[in-house]
């Protein structure tokens, strides 16, 4: 989890940190979320994850006497990682080799790079070549991003979802839209990623904002980036999971039509906080899957966001947990899984660290290597 205060970017399957102000649950957030129930699969649409229609079948296939049924396609997760030291904010330089590192002690490729951008860079030219390295990597970039930190756009006075809202930042959202058009390829987007909890500077309603202005400063950015010809980006629509303090994601949701993907943020805080305590991945996210699969029946489904603590505890049991059991059994809908990678302890007091130890990492690897969690898109 990064401090949010410089906006970044993520990688994540088809086609997305925390930061210091991390005191309720999730990356920076709060993760006390409960529930129960689980939705039924629902196939990914070939456009959406950009990979190539299946093969209709041989013309002579009504006519066999005893027609082959065609069996359903094995359900693939990409998974993907943010990992400590990838992008450098104060030398303004990725490093690859980190991604690539981790890779190596995980024994398995991630199909999604994520790292977070300054709001203000994604028109820049070194934004640019910093997804062309992603790319050239094999890695799907997923970047996240928010409009907090930006002061180019001229409010007047408004909040700041109403300033996007009424086109005061167009000549702006106009040049992103041309600089990810360059690029051109599948690359997942998640603009103001957990908006509906109060520790983000960007949380509606602490902007000034309410939920309308939200989903209309979506609705207008995204339809800005397609005029320029950014149909390349992914948009993923990415609250963090339902917290006592947390705003209505129903609220916030912009709707079927300017939406790509939903995603949820959330972190076992294990017994780090004053207020946390140890839970399951199950534990976590069921309340925020089953109220975010209601509200986007259709739509594809990520973790963008995840990771445990080894504080109160078994690390080790919990990636087996919900590698091997809960993503396959519990939560069908998802076919996309992110690992927040980094060490906190200095700020949060808690490590993300996949290989905080040698148990660790080797956990993490056994459930990695089943061939549902797949490396490329």
């Amino acid at each position: 989890m990064m401090n949010r205060r410089m906006t970044v970017v993520v990688f994540v399957f088809v086609a997305a940190i925390p930061v210091i102000y991390w005191f309720s649950g999730g990356r920076g957030i709060t993760n006390r979320g409960r529930s129960s129930g689980v939705a039924t699969p629902t196939a990914v649409p070939d456009a959406v994850l950009g990979e190539q229609a299946a093969s209709p079948a041989p013309a002579d296939a009504a006519n066999s006497p005893s027609p082959a049924l065609t069996p359903a396609p094995a359900r693939a997760v990409y998974w993907g990682l943010w990992t400590e030291g990838f992008w450098d904010d104060s030398a303004k330089t990725l490093h690859p080799e980190r991604l690539r590192d981790m890779e190596s002690q995980i024994g398995k490729k991630a199909a999604i790079a994520h790292y977070y951008r300054g709001w203000h860079e994604l028109d820049d030219s070194g934004f640019l070549a910093e997804l062309n390295t992603i790319a050239a990597n094999g890695w799907r970039p997923m970047v996240s991003a928010n409009p907090y930190f930006f002061d180019g756009c001229g409010s007047g006075g408004k909040p700041l979802y109403r300033t996007i809202a009424d086109g005061n930042c167009d000549g702006f959202l106009k040049a992103v839209g041309r600089n990810f058009k360059v690029f051109g390829k599948p690359v997942f987007f998640r603009f103001a990623w957990e908006m509906n909890i109060p520790s983000m500077e960007w949380n509606i309603p602490g902007t000034g904002d309410a939920p309308q202005d939200f989903r209309e400063a979506w609705n207008r950015f995204r339809q800005i980036t397609l005029e320029e010809g950014a149909t390349n980006m992914i948009w993923v629509f990415s609250p963090h999971i339902i917290t006592s303090e947390s705003s209505s994601i129903a609220a916030l949701y912009p709707g079927d039509t300017a939406v790509d993907w939903v995603a949820l943020d959330g972190y076992n805080w294990g017994t780090t906080q004053s207020w946390s305590s140890w839970q399951s991945f199950s534990e976590i996210f069921t309340q925020s899957y089953t109220e975010l699969t209601r509200i986007a029946p259709t739509k594809p489904v990520m973790i963008a966001e995840v990771n445990t603590s080894d504080r109160g505890g078994d690390k080790v049991a919990w990636y087996t947990e919900m590698l091997s059991k809960s993503i396959q059994d519990r939560f069908s809908r998802v076919v996309a899984v992110v690992f927040y990678d980094e060490d906190r302890t200095a700020g949060e007091k808690v490590n993300w660290r996949i290989n905080i130890s040698q148990m660790s990492i080797e956990a993490f690897r056994k459930a990695i290597a089943d061939p549902l969690y797949r490396s490329a898109f």
